[in-house]
Formats: structure tokens, sequence, C-alpha cells
């Protein structure tokens, strides 16, 4: 039953994952997104470029969340196991990050992940 459980939510999470990542430049979904800030006026053309690679990079870590679920779910229950898959989410998330967003802080990330990899 808790393996069904976790494949759903995992399933769940590739769902906002795909949302996230692939229709937010869509000038459509910038203009109701912008409706939301308090002056309601909407996104400039830099800061709606700004704003989608942002959701994308959400999306990265719904992905990460999707596959720790979908490990769980196999019964996996190792911690090594467990390790090996976070530190896997966060070196892609900080290589997309850094890819997109262009930080020295997502840099740092990925290089932790990839450390890690080979430690554990």
């Amino acid at each position: 039953m808790m393996s069904w459980f976790l494949i759903g939510a995992a399933v769940l999470h590739l769902f906002f994952m795909a949302a996230e990542l692939f229709p937010w430049s869509l000038p459509v979904l910038l203009r109701a997104a912008s409706k939301k800030l308090p002056d309601g006026e909407p996104f400039t053309d830099a800061q709606g470029k700004l704003v989608a690679t942002i959701v994308h990079n959400a999306a990265i870590y719904n992905g990460i969340v999707a596959g720790g679920l979908l490990w769980a779910a196999l019964g996996v229950d190792s911690a090594t196991s467990v390790a090996r898959v976070m530190l896997m989410g966060a070196a892609a998330a900080g290589a997309f990050g850094t890819a997109t967003l262009k930080s020295p802080v997502t840099a740092v990330q990925a290089m932790v992940g990839i450390i890690g990899l080979f430690l554990v």
C-alpha cells in the first residue's frame, strides 16, 4: 500500500515538474502570473524571462522529489543508496541552475553533489 502511495506522489511531482518546466515562457502564463503582483502590471520582458527561469529551476526540485519517492517505493532502504539519489539530484539541480541562472551558488551545489557521489 505504501509503495503505491509513494508512486502516486512521485507521479504528481512529475506532473508539477512538467507544468513548471515547459510552458512558463508562454506570454499567457506570464500575464496570468503578473496579475498576482500587488500593482497588477504585466511583467517586463526581462522580468518574464527571470520568472520563467526561476520556475524552471523549481521544476528540477520537483523532479528530484519524484526520483526520491520512486526510489523509496522500490523499497531500497540503504542509507548509502538514498544518499546517492539525493546527491545525484543535488548535482543535477546545481548544473541546471548554473546553466540557467548563471549563479556561482548553484555551481557550488553541483560540485558538492558530484564530490559527494565520489565519496559515497
